[in-house]
């Protein structure tokens, strides 16, 4: 996985880097009762947090238990706002790293990357291998309990590949212990470890299988082929590699023609158009009706401006009129 990076514990722990964690914590978190009481003596604060992180004297707070349905259920672990700036201050120096080993067709948690640029690039791929009108097959795996099902160890030696700064490899112990099984999902750390723990299946299927029309968004992935034996053997292989080394086991998987349209990051695609994925659209009404029946507008707010940027990147100028509102410009 190329060179070791050393010395690194002085750029986490540099005032510069602090400061922006800092900054990065306290959005949308500003009036608090935690940013508050941190913000009071912030100098004093950041010093005391980043001389433990460089000694090895920092331990990790415990973090808040809750749980959401998005669309399945899922714990979030919220750590307490001082754990979060260290966070923030490990992740803007390894991120680029660990990104540094991912391959181009992996989308989650990566800057530039993203869903829509995953739907877009997969809709791409399929225009260009119907345009003859040749056959094309999807298959469509999801692991199951992803983040749950991550061995440490094996991700212990994908970390260790790349950091040699012993302080640095005692500070992400500190937020993640070696042994075990599962890593909390919530934390910036876990995102990018559970992405590159998700790259060994992007370097079998493009290395060792040859397969050029991939697609991963953390633990979903997406692969074209030209007849449903091929994508068969692939299913075997990666099914395979993903039970005996790292320990996940698919929760379903599907091997169809790709003119029924592929589910992937929100949305149905097909190579003419993108439509939001029922469950979406069901989710969504929802919490509409819920918000406007409760005069929430607050909420109402926050939710139409992240849910319509979603929406607006399908063809869904007939679904916005349904919900009465206005349709923003198709960017599909």
């Amino acid at each position: 996985m190329g060179k070791k990076h050393r010395n690194l514990i002085q750029q986490i722990t540099a005032d510069v880097t602090m400061l922006e964690a800092l900054r990065l914590t306290s959005r949308g978190k500003r009036l608090t009762p935690a940013r508050l009481e941190f913000k009071e003596f912030s100098a004093l604060n950041l010093e005391s947090l980043a001389n433990d992180m460089a000694s090895g004297a920092y331990v990790q707070g415990e973090p808040h238990q809750f749980n959401i349905f998005d669309p399945k259920l899922r714990t979030i672990s919220a750590l307490p706002f001082r754990d979060r700036i260290a966070q923030h201050a490990l992740f803007n120096i390894i991120a680029p790293i660990f990104d540094a080993t991912l391959l181009p067709r992996t989308f989650a948690c990566r800057p530039g990357k993203g869903t829509h640029l995953a739907a877009n690039m997969l809709q791409a791929d399929i225009r260009r291998l119907t345009r003859n009108d040749e056959p094309l097959f999807v298959l469509k795996t999801d692991f199951s309990k992803y983040f749950a099902s991550i061995d440490r160890a094996v991700l212990w030696r994908l970390i260790e590949a790349k950091i040699s700064c012993r302080a640095t490899l005692r500070l992400i112990e500190a937020m993640l212990p070696r042994e075990g099984i599962g890593l909390p999902i919530g934390s910036l750390v876990s995102q990018i470890l559970a992405n590159v723990y998700g790259g060994i299946v992007d370097r079998h299927l493009q290395q060792d299988l040859g397969e050029r029309y991939w697609y991963r968004y953390m633990d979903d992935i997406v692969i074209l082929g030209r007849s449903s034996e091929h994508l068969a053997k692939v299913r075997l292989s990666i099914e395979q590699l993903s039970r005996e080394r790292l320990g996940l086991r698919f929760s379903k998987w599907s091997i169809q023609p790709a003119a029924r349209g592929v589910n992937f990051v929100g949305y149905r695609i097909w190579a003419t158009h993108k439509l939001l994925r029922r469950d979406s659209v069901t989710r969504a009404r929802r919490k509409l009706k819920a918000y406007r029946a409760a005069g929430d507008h607050d909420r109402l707010q926050k939710f139409l401006a992240a849910w319509t940027g979603h929406a607006g990147w399908a063809d869904s100028r007939n679904l916005m009129r349904s919900f009465g509102l206005e349709s923003t410009p198709c960017r599909s």
